[in-house]
C-alpha cells in the first residue's frame, strides 16, 4: 500500500470558492450558488489567510431550516463555519494529511481539508483524494 507522493498534494489541489469573513450568509449563499460543484466554500481573513469551512450541504440546510431564512441572510458567516477546520502546508505529506483527516470525528471525515501556501489559501482536498492515491 503506497501514498502519493510526499510533493503531491498539488497534483491534486482543488480549487473552491471562498469569502471574506466579514460576509453575511446571504451573500455566501450567492457565492455557494455561483458554484454549484463545490462541495465547500472557505472563510478566509483580509490576508487571504483561512479561518473556518463550510460544507455546502450542511449550510444550505442549516440557512433554508425551519428557523427561517430571513434570520439567517443577515447573519455573519463565521456564526455557521467549522471554526477548527482541518488546514494543512501544500508541502505537507499526503500519508500525513491523510492520518490527521480519518482521526477527525466521524461527522467531520469528509469535510473538506483547506491547503494553505505560506499560510494563505491555495485550495482543498477531500479526504477520498487521499485514499485514491493508496494503491
Amino acid at each position: 500500500m503506497s501514498i502519493i507522493a510526499a510533493n503531491e498534494l498539488s497534483a491534486i489541489l482543488r480549487m473552491a470558492p471562498s469569502v471574506p469573513a466579514s460576509s453575511t450568509c446571504r451573500e455566501t449563499l450567492r457565492v455557494m450558488f455561483q458554484h454549484p460543484e463545490a462541495k465547500s466554500i472557505v472563510v478566509c481573513n483580509t490576508h487571504n489567510e483561512p479561518v473556518g469551512l463550510l460544507m455546502c450541504e450542511r449550510f444550505f440546510l442549516k440557512v433554508t431550516g425551519r428557523t427561517g431564512m430571513e434570520l439567517f441572510y443577515r447573519e455573519s458567516v463565521t456564526k455557521l463555519m467549522n471554526r477548527k477546520p482541518l488546514t494543512a502546508d501544500i508541502s505537507a505529506p499526503p500519508s500525513l494529511v491523510l492520518t490527521s483527516a480519518m482521526n477527525r470525528p466521524d461527522t467531520l471525515k469528509q469535510d473538506s481539508i483547506i491547503i494553505t501556501s505560506n499560510g494563505t489559501f491555495a485550495g482543498v482536498v477531500y479526504t477520498s483524494d487521499l485514499i485514491g492515491g493508496q494503491q
